[in-house]
């Protein structure tokens, strides 16, 4: 009796799928809004998690380019972290106006936890709601 128990649990449990979820979700990144703050512009992002599982650190290298798509500066942020099925709101500022943006790059995924920074670099879904700035990777 004792082993048909063990065994009937242990079937429950490899049927039951994964402990954690699966980060194969997307994680869906926008350019929200640009606001000039103290002489410099303050880049706000919304972050979705679209996964269950929760994502401890999302370390983005982003490349700044001009109106002339001339890189102005390269930048490293952290938009970590973000439980799980969650959505937050992250800002940051850039010396400069605002207006002298044309375009952000996500130009590498330097960590993401739990996960290859490169499956996250795939799973990213970007967008933006400032029409004068592309947001692309």
């Amino acid at each position: 009796m004792r082993i048909a128990l063990l065994a009937f649990a242990f079937v429950q449990f490899l049927t039951a799928g994964p402990l954690y979820a699966t980060p194969d979700e997307p994680i869906r990144l926008e350019l929200n809004v640009l606001e000039s703050a103290d002489g410099r512009c303050r880049v706000s992002f919304v972050i979705e998690n679209k996964s269950q599982a929760a994502l401890e650190s999302l370390k983005l290298e982003l490349a700044v380019f001009n109106r002339d798509d001339i890189v102005q500066r390269r930048l490293a942020t952290e938009l970590g972290p973000v439980r799980g099925a969650k959505t937050v709101v992250k800002a940051f500022l850039v010396d400069g106006t605002c207006d002298e943006l044309g375009s952000i790059l996500v130009n590498e995924v330097t960590a993401c936890a739990p996960g290859d920074a490169n499956a996250c670099l795939d799973r990213l879904a970007l967008s933006s709601r400032v029409p004068s700035v592309r947001f692309y990777k």
